[in-house]
């Protein structure tokens, strides 16, 4: 049986640089939409809305920090195709990715926090939902910078 915790932690190792790693797949939406979604509609700066695509699944994200070569964080409703505006704030969970140097390139940690301050009506499954879609989209960035 799933734990259900506060958070959802995965770890990649790339066999790339961090600026490399950020360029390719963090620093703009094309970037980005190489490995995880098919593409990005909407503002894709500091404090903008935007857009995340997956055939019929749309989820609409806010760019807290894009820090080059070191952070890109968004926030949305995890779980559910939904706008940011259809749940309280409070309820939004926080996808943090942080590059650091690693011996062998590029450590890539992703962390996905605040399923506890959802209500544990939808909890269960956005946990669910989020913890398996990681396990599904990190491969695709593991593969973008396979060499």
């Amino acid at each position: 049986m799933l734990h259900i915790s506060d958070t959802i932690e995965r770890t990649l190792v790339l066999p790339a640089t961090r600026s490399t790693v950020w360029q390719k797949s963090f620093a703009t939406p094309e970037a980005l939409a190489s490995w995880f979604p098919e593409r990005i509609d909407g503002t894709f700066e500091l404090g903008g809305t935007y857009t995340m695509i997956w055939g019929e699944f749309h989820c609409q994200c806010r760019l807290v920090e894009h820090i080059e070569s070191e952070s890109f964080v968004y926030q949305w409703h995890p779980g559910a195709a939904c706008e940011i505006s259809k749940y309280p704030e409070d309820q939004l969970s926080t996808v943090r990715f942080t590059l650091s140097d690693h011996p062998e390139g590029t450590q890539v940690l992703m962390v996905e926090s605040g399923f506890m301050r959802i209500p544990e009506d939808r909890r269960v499954n956005a946990f669910t939902e989020n913890n398996g879609g990681w396990d599904s989209e990190l491969p695709k960035l593991q593969k973008a910078h396979a060499i």
